[in-house]
């Protein structure tokens, strides 16, 4: 269907995700995602606070696709995201 929240195939979509406080600097944030074609998608990143005011952020995402795609693998990918809160 034509939306634009997210992109996925099929008739229907299911997201969640939390965020779980570790310590006072590191926060682990999840996400899994399925839709209706049978493709799964997770992600999982760890929110670190080196001093205040600035984040460091390594994640990690799957994504196993369950439909003719033409994609033949599951993908995998990661990033790392600094931010500087003023």
């Amino acid at each position: 269907p034509t939306q634009f929240y997210g992109a996925w195939n099929g008739d229907w979509a299911v997201w969640g995700g939390a965020s779980f406080k570790v310590t006072e600097k590191a926060t682990i944030n999840g996400q899994v995602a399925y839709e209706d074609e049978g493709t799964v998608a997770a992600a999982l990143n760890v929110a670190y606070e080196l001093v205040p005011g600035f984040v460091i952020t390594p994640e990690i995402a799957y994504t196993s696709f369950g439909d003719d795609r033409g994609v033949a693998d599951d993908a995998f990918g990661g990033i790392i995201r600094f931010q500087r809160n003023f």
